[in-house]
């Protein structure tokens, strides 16, 4: 082992007071330091500068504490990012809407311009901040024990490159050199946690610019207002026949009951009939070049919809009164009664946005509907009982069946039916009649010339003994495929007379089945741009559906606007064209072009019928539940939901909707804890901190005692530690490790 030499101090150095930070004298032989001199103008200034430096610093958590709160609270701006007083009108529903668009965006881009220069502006100020609290720390390792290690002594200026996290000085120094006194692992533990705390600080001061950046600037957003709460819904009079004058304006309640849904004509009927003839347009322009089938839609006082095919096989109809209650609030919004400002239409709510969608929770029937050709076959029971069987039904246009159905309400009082005649005097055309029936029933069999899923149906339909059948056992046994089970409870089915043929028995059938949902209706406010035409689409709608309802008959005269047993002449371009059509859609000859045509508008002309009967079926609602039966309620959700209206708006906000914004919190939350961390340890330091000139100057006024003899390598230099000792004036001194080492032998001597 090589000979450790020690140099030895002169009689001057020994004479010199050292006060090491702990206040002890470093060596037992030399006098005391003499007694703190008053405050003079110098102390009084480090006094001033230290507590400058600790507010400015603990004043970077009240910008970040505001932007947490924005973000955190998700704090709405409006229309543009520039919004003072809130006043940032986007007046989306005028005449001037794109050049007060245009105007927004300008200041937008100022703004978030300005933005920018903040959170640089933040990321500057940590760093002033984490220079500190490294520089702090720094001074209190060099103060105590055996000091600092030479590696470290630069770290708090070196921290900000982040390639300082890869410098192999910063973990290498707190292990002692080979010629250094051993020292306990406690402290050796203690100066790893300052290596680990600067990487820490390297990587928030790399990161601090983006985080405060992602807080500072807000994003354009789709923020929901809060979800009101309007009514429970109670349920609807599908299965019943209109029976009130409140679901047509122009009916009286005697007509109603009396089956006389003419009334029904002036609204509603030239709306089917206008319904009709866009999607009949549509059709032979979509075939006459590259083109597509577009849905007619229908009008509701401010709105309108169309029907929405999108979820699998069904197809979701929009309810009038949702639509009703929901174009009061529509009006309301667009500020189409600004002129003339009633108390109950105040001014555009929502212009403080540049995009408004209303939302509003509501129920819709969906239909699965098809349509076939065949031949009926009726089977009279008794006075209230018959069975009806259709041929030509299939479900994938291969294996074809026959449907019976089970009529009359001695088989279940939901089974009601209805009828209507079509007739037409044309000089052009021979005189054409045809009837049309509606039908409900509650349950459906089916067979074909081999199978009839053990109901017994094929037996007794087709024998002389129809009367011996047990016939509710019929409908009940069959153990029916699922596609055919599904459309054999509660359906209804609508019978078209094919005219101008020898076979009366001829028929152009549809069957449907209709379920129940609870849709959220949406219309985009901005008439201006994007939604002129006022329509309302249905969102969240289910892709299937379980529970098939009972549904009137009645419901799909009333859409006709037609009388029970009443007659639809030839003067409404609709019943034209409908039974111009139906030889087409009896033959089904879908390689000529003319009948396929003719067979798509057929298609269109029920669909839009069976729609319209659908739309107009009214519902009752009670208030909503208050906080003791909103538990209730919730376990009755499926059936009768509590309903909701809101409005979505397209502004400015804050928010932490993504995973960068979640990032930005969790960095500047760690920086907060630094910059408090960085108060604790300026007072636990107070005035008596040296600034980096009164380093320098001690460094300068140091002189070589051999420490770094032996010492070759840049990482065994860097472990070379130094005590910063003060004298009895102030004046700092650095003192080598083996110094310190041998003055604390002497002071246990």
């Amino acid at each position: 082992m090589e000979p450790v030499y020690e140099r030895i101090p002169s009689k001057h150095e020994v004479s010199t007071s050292y006060r090491p930070f702990s206040g002890s004298s470093p060596n037992p032989d030399t006098h005391l330091a003499p007694a703190a001199s008053p405050p003079t103008q110098h102390s009084h200034g480090r006094f001033f500068r230290h507590w400058l430096w600790q507010i400015l610093s603990l004043l970077w958590l009240a910008p970040i504490a505001t932007l947490l709160y924005l973000n955190f609270s998700h704090f709405v701006i409006g229309a543009s990012v520039w919004c003072p007083g809130g006043n940032c009108n986007a007046e989306s529903t005028t005449e001037g809407a794109i050049q007060r668009a245009q105007e927004l965006d300008r200041n937008d881009h100022d703004a978030n311009g300005a933005l920018q220069f903040v959170a640089k502006f933040l990321e500057v100020w940590f760093m002033f901040v984490a220079t500190g609290l490294l520089y702090d720390i720094g001074l209190l390792f060099a103060r105590k024990g055996r000091g600092l290690p030479v590696g470290y002594l630069l770290t708090h200026l070196e921290f900000t490159d982040v390639r300082y996290v890869f410098n192999p000085l910063l973990w290498t120094s707190p292990w002692p050199h080979r010629h250094s006194v051993p020292e306990k692992r406690i402290r050796i533990m203690k100066l790893y946690i300052f290596a680990l705390l600067t990487a820490l600080l390297t990587i928030l001061a790399n990161l601090m610019g983006p985080a405060t950046a992602v807080l500072v600037l807000p994003t354009l957003q789709w923020v929901d207002t809060p979800h009101v709460s309007e009514y429970i819904f109670n349920g609807t009079s599908v299965m019943y026949a209109p029976e009130t004058d409140n679901v047509f304006y122009n009916c009286t309640a005697s007509q109603l009951l009396a089956r006389n849904y003419s009334c029904t004509l002036e609204m509603y009927g030239s709306a089917l009939d206008a319904q009709a003839a866009q999607g009949i347009a549509s059709t032979k322009q979509a075939y006459s070049s590259d083109g597509n089938i577009l849905l007619g839609v229908s009008q509701e006082e401010a709105l309108q919809f169309a029907y929405n095919g999108t979820q699998g096989i069904l197809t979701w109809i929009a309810n009038r009164q949702v639509l009703r209650e929901m174009s009061h609030e529509y009006l309301k919004t667009t500020g189409y009664f600004a002129d003339w400002s009633p108390p109950e239409y105040p001014d555009a709510r929502y212009n403080n946005s540049l995009q408004t969608i209303m939302q509003r929770q509501g129920p819709s029937l969906g239909v699965q509907s098809n349509c076939y050709s065949g031949n009926i076959t009726d089977i009279e029971l008794d006075d209230d009982r018959w069975v009806r069987c259709y041929t030509g039904w299939t479900f994938d246009g291969y294996s074809y069946y026959t449907k019976c159905l089970r009529l009359g309400q001695g088989f279940n009082n939901t089974n009601y039916d209805a009828q209507f005649r079509l007739y037409i005097v044309d000089p052009d055309v021979p005189e054409y009649e045809t009837g049309v029936g509606v039908y409900f029933a509650d349950k459906a069999a089916y067979y074909n010339e081999t199978e009839d899923f053990g109901s017994g149906i094929r037996a007794c339909v087709e024998t002389e003994t129809t009367q011996d059948c047990e016939w509710d056992l019929v409908f009940d046994s069959a153990d029916l495929p699922p596609e055919l089970k599904n459309t054999s409870i509660n359906v209804g089915v609508v019978s078209y007379q094919v005219p101008g043929t020898s076979d009366d028995s001829n028929r152009v059938w549809c069957d449907h089945v209709t379920y129940q949902s609870f849709p959220t209706y949406s219309v985009d406010t901005r008439i201006e741009s994007s939604n002129p035409l006022s329509l309302v689409t249905l969102n969240d709608l289910p892709g299937n559906a379980t529970i098939p309802q009972v549904v009137s008959p009645d419901w799909f005269l009333a859409a006709w606007s037609v009388d029970h047993d009443g007659i639809l002449d030839g003067e409404r371009q609709i019943v034209k064209e409908l039974i111009r059509v139906l030889p087409a859609a009896y033959e089904t000859d879908l390689t000529d072009i003319d009948s396929f045509l003719d067979y798509q508008t057929f298609i269109l002309i029920h669909t839009y019928a069976l729609g319209q009967s659908l739309s107009l079926v009214p519902y009752s609602t009670s208030p909503p539940p208050g906080p003791t039966e909103a538990k209730e309620a919730e376990k009755d959700k499926n059936f009768h939901p509590v309903l909701h209206t809101w409005a979505t708006m397209h502004v400015w906000a804050f928010g932490l909707s993504g995973r960068t914004s979640k990032l930005g919190v969790a960095v500047v939350i760690t920086g907060a804890l630094c910059v408090i961390a960085r108060f604790l340890v300026g007072l636990r330091i107070g005035i008596s901190g040296m600034s980096t000139v009164e380093v320098l100057a001690a460094a300068f006024e140091h002189r070589h005692q051999g420490e770094f003899e032996g010492l070759e390598e840049e990482t065994h230099l860097a472990k070379v530690r130094y005590q910063v000792a003060e004298e009895a004036g102030g004046r700092q001194r650095f003192i080598p490790e083996k110094r310190v080492s041998r003055w604390s032998h002497a002071s246990r001597v």
